[in-house]
């Protein structure tokens, strides 16, 4: 078993080739706009969709950094004044208002769990890196309506943020089930790993749903309406769906919640080989064991696994019920592969024995939810 977090300090006694080897080493995404047009274009490209990846030096640990965590949105990130912010709920038992110091006032819960976009890694996307870890708190989203004297007749939701421009575009609007939101046990996150939300990260105030795609995970979040029917906007009924064969016809489905994944996320040298790093996260279980395979899927070795609330400790612990969909971490020890090119993935299984799909469901169409096992080219240089 390989020390998940103690590979960096290795290489100073490392061999006089292991010397002459780069510190770490590119992992290729196997299809997409990665491999069809280069990691740089790819970039440009997916900003130009008002999207950023995560960067390969933060993908790997329990915990990512502000700077530079991803992010997916609508072009627009709106400037509010904190000191006129108002959050509206309506709908509910009694509708009411919440300023900034209000929200603050009320019981606070943290979370830790990984965000997501839907189509992440996809078969267009290719490179996985539309996600990221961290901390949120804030009110629960039970704490916020129990101060409305409850839900009332609402069993549905709808979170509207403020990210509008004038009659060009409305503000995002997502909507999620009571059912829903409590399984998730939703959070109005007013901070993220301990800092107050970034303006591209939805500040003041952005909703936190746990488990749920990150379409779901509303920022600028500015009013919070109860509703008796689900909530019928365009990115529930068309934008994040699949379709589903039953009974025969294809029928569009919402995307929701996140199945079961894994990723290979970094190689990197340690003498007497290299590390393959990464992360386990999804499904409805939690993540028992991990294999990973060098040789394109012909034999699978198992990975040292590191449960989410196990990468912390002392004052940063996190309880397993707050770690509730976050992600486990992940290394495996390469020992002296050849010079050459391999294909490398790694594949999660649940603790109900439940295994990562090695391909996509042939029921399933869409670009959503694709929790097939990834694979990654990667060269390993000769000695030079």
């Amino acid at each position: 078993m390989i020390d998940l977090d103690a590979t960096a300090g290795l290489a100073e006694h490392a061999t006089a080739r292991e010397l002459s080897l780069p510190d770490e080493l590119e992992l290729r995404p196997t299809q997409g706009v990665p491999k069809w047009f280069g990691n740089t274009i790819a970039r440009w490209v997916f900003r130009a969709a008002s999207m950023e990846e995560q960067p390969i030096s933060a993908r790997q640990g329990g915990l990512s950094p502000i700077e530079g965590y991803y992010r997916r949105d609508r072009h627009v990130h709106p400037r509010i004044d904190s000191s006129r912010y108002q959050l509206k709920v309506t709908g509910v038992a009694q509708d009411r208002s919440f300023a900034l110091a209000d929200l603050r006032a009320l019981p606070q819960t943290e979370r830790l769990c990984v965000m997501e976009c839907a189509g992440n890694g996809n078969h267009l996307m290719g490179s996985a890196g539309l996600m990221g870890q961290a901390r949120w708190k804030g009110p629960s989203l039970a704490a916020v309506l129990s101060a409305c004297g409850g839900s009332g007749s609402a069993r549905h939701f709808a979170f509207r943020g403020l990210d509008s421009i004038r009659w060009l575009k409305s503000g995002y609007h997502y909507g999620l089930s009571l059912d829903e939101l409590c399984e998730a046990n939703a959070v109005l996150a007013l901070t993220m790993n301990g800092e107050p939300l970034s303006r591209r990260h939805g500040f003041p105030l952005r909703l936190m749903v746990p488990r749920i795609y990150s379409m779901s995970h509303v920022k600028w979040l500015g009013h919070i309406e109860g509703k008796t029917r689900r909530h019928r906007g365009v990115h529930n009924d068309f934008v994040f769906t699949n379709k589903e064969l039953r009974d025969g016809q294809w029928v569009r489905v919402q995307a929701r919640w996140i199945g079961l994944k894994s990723l290979v996320t970094r190689c990197r040298r340690v003498p007497g080989g290299w590390v393959l790093h990464g992360w386990a996260w999804g499904g409805e279980h939690p993540i028992e064991r991990l294999e990973v395979s060098t040789d394109g899927g012909e034999s699978w070795q198992g990975a040292s696994l590191a449960a989410a609330s196990g990468s912390f400790a002392g004052e940063n612990a996190v309880d397993e019920r707050d770690a509730r969909g976050a992600w486990s971490t992940f290394a495996y020890h390469w020992k002296q592969p050849a010079p050459g090119v391999y294909s490398v993935a790694a594949r999660a299984f649940d603790s109900d024995g439940t295994p990562q799909r090695m391909h996509e469901d042939t029921q399933v169409k869409g670009h959503f939810n694709q929790c097939r096992v990834k694979w990654r080219s990667v060269v390993i240089p000769a000695e030079s």
